[in-house]
């Protein structure tokens, strides 16, 4: 009798331990749904970013154009100063 109450009792158990792995298992699908949804969002979000600065530089380009080269000078002469690439 006790047998019985104690097979019935870890039925119920097991089975209430696959619906937990279920439940468990559908929330990591939605949580991982969410999440990249978020990520393609900050992405969408950066390029957008990217382009507006890109549009920025080269307004200032065409507006600027012998400035724009000067710097681009400036900027070429100190990065091979920082690396070391000098010619004596």
């Amino acid at each position: 009798m006790a047998d019985r109450i104690l097979d019935k009792e870890l039925d119920t158990l097991k089975n209430d331990l696959g619906t937990l792995r279920d439940d468990v298992a559908s929330l990591s699908r939605l949580l991982a749904k969410k999440g990249g949804a978020k990520i393609d969002n900050a992405l969408a979000d950066g390029k957008a970013r990217v382009q507006a600065g890109i549009g920025a530089v080269e307004g200032q380009v065409t507006a600027h154009p012998l400035a724009s080269l000067l710097v681009a000078f400036g900027a070429g002469i100190l990065l091979a100063r920082l690396t070391g690439n000098q010619q004596r």
